[in-house]
C-alpha cells in the first residue's frame, strides 16, 4: 500500500494530502488541480485498480476563478 500511494502522490503531485478514517473507512484527501475533466481517469483508476477503492470528484475553484464565473451566471439569471 506504502509504494502504491508514494508512487501516486509523486505522479499527481496534489497540493495537499490528508489520511483519515470516514465512517469506518480508510480515507484520502488529495487537493489537485484536474485541468480538463478527459484527466479524471488517469486520477481515479490507480485508486479502483489497486484498492478497490470508492472514488469521489469534487470539483471546487478559486475565489479568483469565482470572480470570473461569476458575471456569466448573474447574466444568465438576468435573462
Amino acid at each position: 500500500m506504502g509504494k502504491v500511494i508514494e508512487q501516486t502522490l509523486s505522479d499527481l503531485k496534489p497540493e495537499a494530502t490528508y489520511f483519515t478514517a470516514e465512517g469506518g473507512w480508510r480515507t484520502a484527501y488529495l487537493f489537485l488541480e484536474v485541468k480538463d475533466s478527459s484527466d479524471m481517469p488517469y486520477v481515479a483508476e490507480r485508486f479502483f485498480f489497486a484498492f478497490n477503492a470508492t472514488v469521489e470528484l469534487i470539483p471546487v475553484m478559486s475565489v479568483d476563478e469565482l470572480k470570473k464565473g461569476l458575471p456569466r451566471a448573474m447574466a444568465a439569471l438576468a435573462g
